[in-house]
């Protein structure tokens, strides 16, 4: 049976002296992994195919419980990111986010969106790549039903006005009156918190005015770690520093 699929590459290894196991996410069938034969020699026509963060139309061929990639049409390869060590970084980080939370068969559209505009703007903005990557991290934690909740304490449950702390375990705010070792938080850091989820992402670089994001990201990513495990090996960018 063959299937056909949009995709985006977020991991290639090597899979025998020929062939590599390609790992793509797809906005209808969440998680995928496909033996690329042939992919390892020069001139075969899935070389660009199986690098990572191609984006594409995937032919694939189900034989079994097993999928091998018969073709692909692609249609971009965010081929500048690998001049950029640090720009390489952030993409593999926010791609390793994908394949750590996506499951197969799994509805992934919302994510596969994000991740294409994320790619889109490390590979050609000029903004800050930390501004990125926690924005990335901002509007994907919902997807996967995370939410912080931010217009009320996560102990007392009432809500309160100004900053006061955030809870990255609890996941959200903590008003002044409640005892907390969770780090402080200004007013414009929860604002930031609050509202960037649910803004496209497109509109990142009204950010890059706030001072604030550099805190809101610094409390944002300990919430990213305690609900996504990532590989020891994986590099994971800092957090922004003042």
């Amino acid at each position: 049976m063959h299937i056909i699929t949009q995709g985006v590459v977020l991991r290639s290894a090597q899979y025998s002296e020929n062939d590599r196991m390609v790992t793509l996410l797809t906005p209808d069938r969440g998680l995928v992994e496909a033996i690329a034969r042939g992919s390892r020699r020069p001139k075969s026509p899935l070389v660009a195919a199986v690098e990572p963060f191609c984006a594409g139309e995937y032919t694939l061929f189900a034989q079994g419980s097993r999928l091998s990639m018969q073709q692909c049409r692609v249609m971009e390869n965010f081929y500048h990111l690998r001049f950029d060590v640090d720009r390489l970084t952030a993409a593999v980080y926010v791609s390793s986010l994908c394949e750590a939370s996506a499951q197969p068969e799994e509805d992934c559209r919302s994510m596969f969106a994000l991740l294409l505009k994320t790619l889109a703007y490390l590979e050609n903005s000029d903004l800050p790549l930390p501004l990125l990557i926690s924005a990335f991290e901002m509007r994907l934690m919902p997807i996967l039903g995370y939410l912080p909740r931010m217009e009320a304490c996560v102990l007392c449950g009432r809500p309160f006005q100004g900053g006061g702390r955030f809870d990255a375990r609890l996941g959200g705010a903590v008003c002044p009156d409640c005892p907390s070792t969770a780090p402080e938080m200004t007013l414009e850091a929860r604002r930031i918190i609050y509202k960037a989820p649910r803004t496209d992402y497109t509109r990142v670089d009204l950010l890059e005015d706030k001072p604030a994001w550099r805190e809101a990201a610094r409390l944002y990513r300990p919430f990213v770690s305690e609900r996504i495990e990532l590989p020891e090996k994986r590099i994971i960018p800092s957090p922004p520093e003042d």
